[in-house]
């Protein structure tokens, strides 16, 4: 699927920074539709080789969509600063960077997958909680999903701006 953006000069190419925005976010946007109406959904998560693993209860409006239609859209951002127009509010512009992927999602059924992709989420939200042993309980019980990552895009704004840290702020 090739995505072409309105501002390619925007765009960011380079692999290790859009995996580096991925593993660092604490809050992902899964984007699902029922019946042409979107929906969408905060979650915790944690990418890990073009896969996109959460945590899910075992229905719901989300659960349901996802049955419906397994094609989904999944965002990050980060925020980095307000930059204020000079000479006019409305020439006001955020300073950001983005990742927008594309792909489809499934219920992860192998306990291994799932016990994994549990324990690479307490990594990272719960570095020191203990992790799950293989085929335990609690991944049993608790419901994964993934997203296999098909197109995947990003961008920062404004362009090829870079940020500088001042001495204090060190």
């Amino acid at each position: 699927m090739r995505i072409n953006l309105r501002r390619s000069d925007k765009e960011v190419t380079d692999r290790e920074e859009v995996e580096e925005l991925l593993s660092n976010a604490l809050v992902g946007r899964l984007g699902t539709c029922f019946d042409n109406i979107p929906y969408i959904t905060p979650v915790n998560f944690v990418y890990d080789k073009d896969k996109i693993y959460f945590h899910s209860a075992h229905e719901g409006r989300k659960i349901d969509n996802i049955k419906y239609n397994q094609q989904v859209c999944f965002e990050i951002d980060e925020i980095i600063s307000i930059i204020p127009g000079r000479r006019m509010p409305c020439g006001s512009t955020t300073e950001y960077k983005s990742v927008i992927i594309f792909g489809d999602i499934r219920v992860v059924i192998d306990i291994d997958e799932k016990t994994s992709a549990l324990n690479k989420l307490i990594e990272k939200y719960a570095p020191e909680a203990p992790r799950l042993p293989q085929s335990s309980d609690a991944a049993k019980r608790t419901n994964v999903l993934v997203i296999d990552v098909k197109k995947m895009t990003a961008k920062q704004s404004p362009v090829g701006r870079k940020t500088v840290v001042t001495p204090s702020e060190k």
